[in-house]
């Protein structure tokens, strides 16, 4: 009897920051978990659905009190933290690497991780509260 090949699992896109339109939905460390390649591929497609209708009818929604702008940069701190969070708990006392590569990049995972979090406080800053009382406003 033959033996069965490994399925290949579906491994995480490198994304070009110009390009990151084409991965509108589901985080990356939410997608990381899918392994299986035809229900990683099915999820994607879902997700540019779902997110092509949602554009179609946004408009008619409520609109953000302090305007689209404002609100998509309150979104990008937002997924900065959920980015933030990812690294801490991947790097952090919990971990134990297997190899000292890996020990290594937990190292600098945890460094860029409280570099995000500067980042991420320093856009929060300047944003100031929902009314624009940011610190150059």
């Amino acid at each position: 009897m033959p033996e069965e090949a490994t399925p290949h699992a579906a491994i995480p896109p490198i994304i070009n920051p110009k390009g990151h339109e084409a991965f509108p939905t589901f985080r990356e460390t939410f997608m990381v978990y899918v392994t299986d390649p035809t229900a990683n591929a099915a999820i994607r497609g879902f997700g540019i659905l779902l997110f092509d209708l949602l554009l179609n009818s946004w408009g008619e929604w409520p609109k953000h009190p302090e305007g689209i702008f404002r609100a998509d940069l309150r979104a990008v701190i937002a997924d900065l933290r959920c980015a933030q969070g990812s690294l801490l708990e991947l790097t952090g006392d919990a971990f134990s690497p297997e190899t000292p590569h890996e020990g290594h990049l937990a190292s600098i995972g945890n460094q860029i991780a409280h570099e995000v979090g500067q980042l991420a406080d320093r856009l929060e800053s300047e944003l100031g509260s929902w009314r624009g009382e940011g610190s150059h406003a």
